[in-house]
C-alpha cells in the first residue's frame, strides 16, 4: 500500500509522505499517479437541537465519552499523521457502528461542538478531528477523517465529515483544500 498521496491545488501537486511525515510540492509539469480529488459538496448547519445555550445539557454518558476522546488525542497530537492514524485504526475494536439518520448525526455533531467550545484552549485540526473521530466512530458508520491541502500560501487542515455532511467544522472552512487523505471506517 502507497503511503504517499497526492491532491491539486492552483495548479500545483502536492504530496504527503506518511513515512517521513511531510508534505512537499511538485509544478503542473510533473505527472501524480492519482487524479485530482474534488471535494464533494458538503453543508454544515448551524447546530441548534435547543435553543438557548444554557439548557443545553448533553446526556452524562457522552460527555463522559467527549472527555476521553480528547483526553487520548491530546496524548498523541505530537506524533506523526502515520502514527495517529494508526492510533484510530487500533481503537476501532468493540461493537460496530450503527447507521443512523441525518437527525442522530446533527444532534451528535450539536453535543460534539457544544462540549468542544467549553474547553479552555480549542484544539488543533488534527487533534480536534482525531477526537472527534473516536468520538463519533461508536455511533456514526459514515465516519471519515479528510486531510485537505492549498496553496498559495501553503496549507493543511483536517475534518471529519459523514456522506456530505461535515462534522466538526464549517463548509467555508474547508471549501477551498483538495482532499490528499481519506481516512474511513
Amino acid at each position: 500500500m502507497s503511503k504517499v498521496f497526492h491532491a491539486w491545488s492552483n495548479g500545483r501537486w502536492i504530496s504527503l509522505d506518511l513515512q517521513s511525515n511531510r508534505y512537499s510540492m511538485a509544478s503542473t509539469s510533473v505527472a501524480c499517479p492519482e487524479e485530482r480529488e474534488r471535494l464533494t459538496e458538503a453543508t454544515a448547519r448551524l447546530r441548534d437541537c435547543l435553543n438557548s445555550l444554557p439548557a443545553f445539557v448533553p446526556p452524562l454518558h457522552l460527555v463522559w465519552r467527549y472527555a476521553r476522546a480528547a483526553h487520548a488525542a491530546r496524548l498523541i497530537r505530537n506524533q506523526s499523521i502515520a502514527r495517529q492514524l494508526d492510533f484510530l485504526r487500533a481503537s476501532r475494536h468493540g461493537t460496530a457502528p450503527v447507521s443512523v439518520g441525518g437527525e442522530t448525526i446533527h444532534c451528535y455533531a450539536s453535543v460534539f461542538q457544544h462540549l468542544r467550545n467549553l474547553r479552555f484552549r480549542r484544539p488543533r485540526c488534527l487533534e480536534d478531528s482525531v477526537g472527534g473521530y473516536l468520538f463519533f466512530y461508536p455511533y456514526i458508520a459514515s465516519l471519515e477523517l479528510l486531510v485537505g491541502v492549498k496553496q498559495p500560501p501553503f496549507g493543511a487542515h483536517a475534518w471529519l465529515q459523514s456522506g456530505d455532511l461535515i462534522l466538526n467544522d464549517t463548509r467555508r472552512a474547508v471549501e477551498d483544500y483538495s482532499v490528499i487523505l481519506r481516512f474511513a471506517k
